[in-house]
């Protein structure tokens, strides 16, 4: 294939982009994290704009809204090379054009969410309902206008006929019990974040292991390690183990193969 050529007086194909700020998530990895924004409703999140962009004159105004886009940088995006059909999960194998997706696995792998915004206080910006983890690089922030930016005649393309089935979410006692602990010292809610959460199904239907029925996985929301297994369509949430950090490179083993007893392998995370 032959390169495009650049024209005459045409802008460089290379740009430099400004970090205003890295977002702090309640998400700690991939695995877990929302596929989209707004899915889960509750997810707080907070960006505090650096210095050098004036806050305080910046962000003068933005209050006004209920609704920001955030532009940022999908920094864990794994892939070196461009392809140019991804596998979405929802697919099953298949495969789409990457503009055809919202995959991160792009030339340049630049998220675009729309995010709650429920308060500006000095240079920080309190939000809710982000796909984004914890760290992420954001290059602007932009308030949502109905009027413009809402398409009520919008087609979801194939979509919809390649819905992602709901889980339902239950609890066990432990997981209960670990909870009501959780939101006593703390600020209420993770019941609801765990639950819209895990609704979503966070497993890649194309990894036969994490498709396993009763495989212990778990994901880090906050200092929170929740462990959940799945089972049909149901999934029910373990335990909820607290006080510790999600560490970068934190790893867990792939389950080892099931043995003659009949038990499962060890947890499994994706991170």
């Amino acid at each position: 294939m032959t390169p495009l050529k650049k024209p005459a007086g045409a802008p460089p194909r290379t740009f430099e982009l400004k970090q205003i700020g890295v977002l702090e998530s309640c998400f700690q990895e991939k695995f877990g994290t929302p596929r989209q924004p707004r899915l889960v409703p509750g997810a707080p999140a907070k960006l505090r704009v650096a210095p050098e962009f004036c806050p305080a004159h910046s962000l003068s105004g933005l209050a006004q809204f209920s609704h920001v886009w955030v532009l940022s940088w999908l920094h864990l995006a794994t892939n070196k090379t461009f392809h140019p059909k991804i596998h979405p999960p929802r697919l099953k194998g298949g495969k789409i054009g990457v503009f055809a997706s919202r995959s991160p696995h792009r030339p340049n792998p630049i998220g675009l969410s729309l995010a709650k915004l429920e308060k500006v206080e000095g240079d920080t910006l309190y939000l809710s309902g982000l796909d984004l983890i914890n760290g992420t690089p954001v290059f602007d922030i932009k308030p949502y206008l109905p009027f413009c930016d809402a398409a009520a005649d919008a087609l979801s393309g194939w979509l919809p006929a390649n819905a992602f089935p709901e889980l339902e979410v239950v609890f066990s006692q432990r997981a209960l019990a670990d909870i009501a602990r959780i939101e006593t010292a703390e600020k209420p809610g993770i019941r609801a974040l765990i639950a819209d959460t895990l609704r979503h199904d966070p497993r890649n239907i194309r990894d036969k292991t994490q498709m396993a029925e009763g495989l212990d996985m778990g994901f880090f929301l906050a200092n929170h390690d929740v462990h959940f297994s799945v089972a049909g369509t149901t999934a029910t949430v373990l335990r909820v183990e607290t006080g510790l950090k999600f560490e970068k490179k934190f790893r867990r083993a792939k389950p080892a193969a099931k043995d003659p007893s009949g038990l499962p392998g060890e947890e499994h995370r994706i991170a």
